[in-house]
C-alpha cells in the first residue's frame, strides 16, 4: 500500500511536469498560473501545492529533470584531452546543437528560457542559475581555446576570450532563431557547417 502511494504521487508530480512544460511552451510562464497547471493535469490544487511551493519550483524540477546541453558541456569539457583542441571545441559545439534538436524534452526546455520565461521577480534566480551555468561553460572553452593558441594550433595573436565569445554568440545565434522557426532552416546541418567555418577562419 505504501509502495503504491509513492507511486501514485510520482506519477502526480510527472503530469504536473508534463502540463507545466505544456503550458509554459504554449502560454509563457507570467501568463500560466498554478491553478491552470493543476487543471491541465487533472488534480486539484491541494495536489500542485503539495508538491511544488511555486512557478519557480516547477521550473528548477522541469530544469531537474533534464541535463541541460550546457552543463553536459561542462561535464566534457573537462575529460578534454591536450590534442586536436579545436576538434574537441567544434565536437562538444556540436553535440550542443544535437541535444536541442533531437531530445523534445530538451528542445521544449530550451524554449520556455529562451522565448517563454519572462524574467520577473518571481522567477529571476532562474535566469540567475542560467547565466551562472553559461557563464561557467564561457569560461572552460575559452580554457581550451587558451591551450589551442599555447599548443599551436591557432595563431598566438588570438585572443580567447573574443574566440569563445564569438562561438557562443554564434550557437546561442543559431538556437534562438531555430526555437522560433524550426521549419525554416535545420539547426544541425547548417550549424555545423557555421561552426566549422568559424573555427576554420581562426587565424593559424
Amino acid at each position: 500500500m505504501v509502495r503504491r502511494t509513492k507511486e501514485d504521487a510520482m506519477e502526480t508530480r510527472s503530469k504536473l511536469l508534463d502540463a507545466a512544460e505544456a503550458l509554459f511552451s504554449e502560454k509563457g510562464v507570467t501568463q500560466t498560473s498554478m491553478m491552470q497547471v493543476a487543471e491541465k493535469a487533472g488534480v486539484t490544487r491541494g495536489a500542485i501545492y503539495h508538491h511544488f511551493e511555486n512557478k519557480m519550483d516547477l521550473i528548477e524540477s522541469l530544469m531537474g529533470r533534464v541535463k541541460l546541453p550546457i552543463d553536459e558541456m561542462r561535464e566534457q569539457i573537462s575529460e578534454t584531452s591536450e590534442f586536436e583542441i579545436l576538434e574537441e571545441i567544434k565536437a562538444r559545439s556540436k553535440e550542443f546543437l544535437a541535444r536541442i534538436q533531437n531530445e523534445p524534452q530538451v528542445q521544449s526546455l530550451a524554449s520556455i528560457l529562451l522565448h517563454k520565461c519572462e524574467y520577473i521577480d518571481e522567477v529571476n534566480p532562474i535566469k540567475l542559475r542560467h547565466v551562472s551555468g553559461r557563464n561557467e561553460c564561457i569560461n572552460d572553452v575559452e580554457g581550451l581555446f587558451q591551450k589551442a593558441i599555447d599548443a599551436g594550433e591557432i595563431a598566438q595573436s588570438v585572443n580567447a576570450r573574443t574566440a569563445v565569445i564569438g562561438l557562443f554568440s554564434l550557437v546561442d545565434g543559431l538556437i534562438y532563431n531555430w526555437l522560433l522557426a524550426p521549419d525554416f532552416f535545420p539547426l544541425v546541418e547548417y550549424g555545423n557547417t557555421a561552426i566549422d567555418t568559424y573555427v576554420k577562419g581562426l587565424p593559424r
